[in-house]
């Protein structure tokens, strides 16, 4: 739960709302052609206000109130420098634009999901393309054209074929798909991903801001109470220079025995998420470099021990993982340099009430050491493309559909 101004109010509700918020305020910018030159004249067009303070609400309660003179270093005040900061990206982006639809709920946004649910299986429209909003020139135009163009019965087409439309269109500036994260700088950043030909070639080449490498793994095994130091393992990717992003391996729940998920963070003054992987897609990734790295049975929480029963009879195998684990310079922080250590902290987190978490250790510790079994270009090439799948780039693991992140 977020508290926003002492209201509480769900993750999901909010982000809702800002999204909700976005496109309102760009509808305003190109279909109604309204010039907002800083964060005031947002406030000052009563429009704007009226139709913002309704999508911040909650119920009967006002979750922001938008007054002069705003004040800084409030809710207010960030999302609203957000929002300008957006709409003022976007207009440099796509001048001459002629959008008349801002779509995050129902309209085209339901068709195209419904429409990859229904052809390609694909259950959540994220995992193929993370657009939260659409920018529409004609609706009904595009919906009917991706419809005549996909006409036959399901497994007939491909999500290729879709996404080549889908191209064609965001480069004409017909239909276009926005991530939206909150602005952090002074300027609002944009990108276009898996939009052209050379953005496919520089991921392929790994060329300049897409070549990686492992910077370092920080797997805490130490304990802090009775429970251990964290729930976590990090790997860290950097560029030539310095750490770019790291992803965190933990539990999908953190109250009971959990599957692992991978979720990739940007390092930096953003620190901004970058997604997470699709487990399936980290299956088919893995299978590329290492079968036994993560599959359908070592993905699986009832395939490692769950009690001190079951992780006694399997000792041997955990700390022969740790001792080599703990050798290597890559793995750092981990707190503990004995297997016997290893094998106590273990059987004393096995015997609490959060001994989940001793479960999912254990996985991130057989993931972490498969990883350095690879070898180093492998490994590297391995992670970036991880970092892609999170991130939704590229087409070496799946075809993503095309967007423009604006952050």
């Amino acid at each position: 739960m977020a508290n926003i101004n002492n209201i509480s109010i769900s993750e999901a509700e909010f982000t809702g709302m800002q999204e909700r918020a976005t496109a309102f305020i760009l509808e305003r910018a190109f279909k109604d052609n309204k010039r907002f030159n800083n964060v005031e004249d947002i406030i000052k067009d009563k429009v704007t206000k009226d139709g913002l303070e309704k999508i911040f609400k909650l119920g009967n309660k006002q979750i922001f109130k938008f007054d002069l003179p705003v004040q800084s270093k409030t809710p207010e005040d960030t999302w609203l420098t957000t929002f300008y900061l957006q709409q003022k990206r976007l207009l440099k982006e796509f001048s001459g634009a002629e959008f008349t639809v801002f779509n995050r709920d129902g309209g085209f946004m339901k068709f195209i999901s419904d429409l990859i649910k229904a052809k390609f299986g694909i259950s959540r429209k994220d995992s193929w393309n993370p657009a939260d909003i659409f920018l529409i020139k004609k609706v009904d135009v595009f919906r009917k054209k991706i419809l005549k163009e996909l006409e036959g019965p399901s497994g007939t087409q491909t999500i290729k074929e879709l996404n080549a439309m889908m191209r064609s269109m965001f480069e004409k500036r017909e239909v276009v798909g926005i991530s939206l994260k909150k602005i952090s700088g002074k300027q609002a950043q944009y990108e276009e991903i898996n939009v052209n030909e050379s953005f496919f070639k520089r991921i392929e080449y790994g060329s300049g801001e897409y070549d990686f490498t492992l910077s370092k793994i920080i797997l805490k095994l130490n304990l802090k109470g009775d429970v251990f130091a964290t729930q976590d393992t990090n790997i860290f990717l950097k560029d030539s220079a310095r750490d770019i992003a790291k992803f965190q391996l933990k539990g999908n729940t953190t109250s009971r025995l959990a599957n692992l998920k991978f979720e990739g963070t940007e390092i930096g003054a953003a620190a901004a998420r970058l997604g997470k992987a699709p487990l399936n897609l980290v299956e088919k990734l893995s299978s590329m470099v290492d079968p036994q790295l993560y599959n359908s049975t070592t993905k699986a929480n009832g395939n490692y021990p769950t009690n001190s029963d079951e992780f006694e009879k399997r000792q041997k195998e955990f700390s022969d993982m740790f001792e080599r684990v703990v050798k290597s310079p890559l793995v750092k922080d981990i707190g503990i340099r004995t297997s016997k250590e290893f094998i106590f902290n273990m059987l004393k987190v096995f015997a609490t009430n959060q001994s989940h978490i001793a479960n999912i250790k254990l996985m991130q510790l057989y993931y972490v050491d498969r990883l350095m079994m690879l070898k180093p270009e492998v490994r590297n090439e391995y992670l970036t493309d991880l970092l892609f799948i999170a991130q939704k780039k590229g087409a070496k693991v799946f075809d993503f559909g095309p967007f423009g992140k604006l952050y």
